[in-house]
């Protein structure tokens, strides 16, 4: 990185182009575009606005000027999510009469015809496919003023000065608004539908966060400055920088100062950005050091030995003499090196850790490198310091039973990652995958387990989520005693229109190495509610569907794993709850024992009455029962001895929501359908 240094009262170089430093021109010139990017941290179809604006300032590097505004419901943060948002971003989205995000405005203009779909006519808020075409528009136009600016940094005292000059060379109001701000690029942070702006895609998975302001030196609308035709126009800002800003600090080496004149809150006129000089303490030697890992991952999910491994590059043009290096697992306590060997400008270098051994759960190795404590060595830039791995997931090297029940009760909710009991949850793309309840949905007034019989379930929100898939992994149980394994669990699901969301069960018997899918439905087959494109799908409690995986061909197996995958297709969302996986369930399946029946029940789920229509050859004895999954008879009638075609009905309408089993018996074998109530 490259920065405009005063070691003395000498500038090592000077910025061209939209960085304008003083004078101010005073010949007419064209303004320049300002295009305030209204942006959240869980919009999916921001990044893509992220690129589109990026992509129309490098066509015009001269005359554009980007400020990403982080507000609205898609920037509150969740859980540890960074606070991107500032005290001034709310009432900027607000003047702009926006419906949506992303949404953009050039110059707090309206222009006819481009406001964004939902947004009142006259509104100065558009979409992201309009933004170039009428940035294109402004920057054609003849500008009345004009305005230059320079801004210094002292490194020591973390002091900013900007000088801004204005030049009126056309007839103005009498008086404009002059607003200067602090942006902040290279922020890295979480941002959802990022694979639309892969340019802005760290190596660890993470975003980097661009032109994102930070702080109005002005104030909310800026400063009234009275207009003067042929008259240059001056003002001077001194700010202190603090540390942070919600936590996020603020990098003085990633810092941008841009300032524009406007008319009253509203039309922009122009706009520049200043180089900005910095000013280091007598004797200090410019440093940038980044950090980058290129460490093996472990070989499954049964294998924690690792070796951490940092690697940093010199990003400055003169060597360093030592510097340190450090890594820490899951935010704990960091192991730090000293490292002596001097790195050249633009060199890297390599230092390995003693290998570790990593607990079970999800585990990230986090590195950073810095610059000895005390040295001669300033970094105006350290958020290049810091890289990490991609999340490593570990399970315990032993089985943790033969049966397993997952209600997810006990998880924590929204907007917590879910915590479940012999399980984790394996979502390296950090997709919105959560247990909810009926409290975190407001509004909605019946739980959210599964049939309504309790409060939480296991959500996937694909309605948010554009693309990838998240898993919830169980640890390794025991199949080697008992016979007729199997899987029954509820699900919920509803498309947006006609999208293939999909869930799958896989199984492992090799610790995670390959997987068999012994389970998958998508979009309509897996569908349980009609299409519901009118916002986020909650179910109600009729819109359940019980089901039953077969996983006898895994009986005798000593370590078995089971995943449920669920991969986004851009459409609803997905519940799951009431899983159980145990031996004995072979009653769930429709299956034939030694009877030659015609076998019909309905209605399929049911409320009160199920209908049992059948046909025997023979004349025989007949019970027709109804058993919970695990076996127990609940409802039973006896027909006597029968032959021909019979029908019969069983009264459900005590029995709770559910899945169970309607069976036929003789003396001469069985027949069973699997049936569902709900309430």
């Amino acid at each position: 990185m490259k920065h405009q240094i005063l070691s003395t009262a000498v500038a090592l170089f000077t910025a061209t182009g939209l960085f304008a430093q003083l004078p101010v021109s005073q010949a007419a010139e064209n303004k320049n575009a300002v295009l305030e990017e209204f942006t959240g941290i869980y919009c999916t179809f921001c990044p893509d606005g992220h690129k589109r604006a990026q992509e129309f300032k490098d066509a015009n590097p001269s005359d554009v000027i980007l400020v990403n505004v982080h507000a609205g419901g898609y920037a509150a943060p969740n859980g540890s999510d960074p606070d991107f948002r500032t005290p001034f971003g709310s009432a900027i989205a607000s003047q702009s009469d926006l419906a949506g995000y992303p949404a953009g405005t050039i110059n707090r203009r309206n222009f006819p015809g481009m406001e964004q779909q939902g947004s009142p006519s006259g509104a100065t808020a558009m979409s992201r496919g309009d933004w170039s075409t009428a940035g294109g528009t402004v920057i054609s136009e003849a500008s009345y003023a004009n305005i230059a600016l320079e801004a210094s940094i002292e490194v020591a005292t973390r002091e900013l000065t900007v000088d801004v000059e204005m030049y009126y060379t056309g007839t103005a109001p009498a008086t404009n608004q002059l607003s200067v701000a602090i942006l902040q690029s290279g922020i890295e942070g979480p941002q959802t539908g990022m694979a639309a702006n892969p340019n802005q895609i760290l190596a660890n998975g993470n975003y980097e966060h661009n032109h994102m302001l930070r702080h109005l030196l002005t104030g909310q609308w800026g400063e009234s400055i009275t207009t003067a035709t042929g008259t240059v126009i001056t003002r001077q800002y001194v700010y202190t920088i603090p540390a942070d800003l919600n936590g996020i600090a603020y990098e003085l080496g990633d810092l941008e100062v841009v300032a524009f004149i406007a008319e009253g809150n509203q039309n922009i006129v122009t706009g520049a950005e200043a180089p900005i000089t910095y000013v280091l303490p007598p004797g200090a030697i410019l440093a940038d050091l980044s950090a980058t890992s290129s460490m093996a991952a472990p070989n499954g999910y049964c294998d924690g030995s690792v070796t951490p491994e940092i690697t940093v590059t010199n990003e400055e043009t003169t060597s360093i003499a030592t510097y340190e290096v450090s890594y820490s697992v899951n935010g704990g306590t960091a192991v730090t090196q000293t490292v002596t060997n001097a790195l050249a400008a633009g060199a890297s270098a390599t230092t390995s850790f003693p290998t570790i051994t990593l607990p079970a759960g999800e585990n990230t190795i986090s590195y950073s490198t810095n610059v000895v404590n005390g040295s001669s060595y300033v970094e105006l830039s350290t958020g290049n310091n810091v890289a990490s791995s991609d999340g490593i997931y570990i399970i315990p090297s032993g089985t943790f039973g033969q049966t397993n029940s997952e209600g997810f009760e006990s998880s924590d909710a929204f907007p917590n990652a879910p915590s479940v009991s012999n399980a984790l949850i394996e979502n390296p793309q950090g997709l919105a995958i959560h247990a909810i309840s009926q409290a975190n949905v407001n509004g909605l007034s019946h739980d959210l387990g599964g049939f309504g019989n309790s409060a939480k379930s296991l959500f996937w929100n694909f309605f948010s989520i554009a693309s990838g898939d998240a898993s919830l992994v169980f640890h390794k149980m025991d199949f080697s005693a008992g016979t007729d394994h199997g899987i029954m669990f509820n699900h919920a699901y509803s498309q947006y229109s006609t999208e293939n969301d999909k869930l799958e069960i896989l199984v492992s018997t090799d610790c995670g190495d390959t997987w068999t899918t012994v389970f998958s439905e998508e979009g309509s087959s897996l569908a349980t509610a009609p299409a519901t494109s009118t916002g986020n799908f909650f179910p109600d409690v009729t819109e359940w569907s019980s089901n039953f995986v077969d996983l006898s061909a895994y009986d005798g197996e000593a370590e078995v794993m089971v995943s449920f995958k669920g991969t986004s297709n851009f459409g609803n969302n997905l519940f799951v709850d009431d899983i159980q996986i145990r031996d004995n369930l072979f009653l769930g399946v429709e299956k034939q024992e030694g009877l030659n029946v015609a076998l019909n029940v309905y209605p399929n789920p049911s409320t009160d009455l199920v209908n049992v229509d059948f046909k025997l050859e023979n004349l025989t004895d007949v019970t027709v029962s109804i058993l919970n999954t695990v076996g127990q008879t609940v409802s039973s009638n006896n027909l006597g001895s029968v032959s021909g075609v019979q029908s019969t009905q069983l009264d459900v309408s005590s029995l709770e929501s559910g899945i169970y089993i309607v069976r036929v018996q003789t003396a001469n074998g069985e027949q069973t359908k699997r049936i569902s109530v709900i309430r």
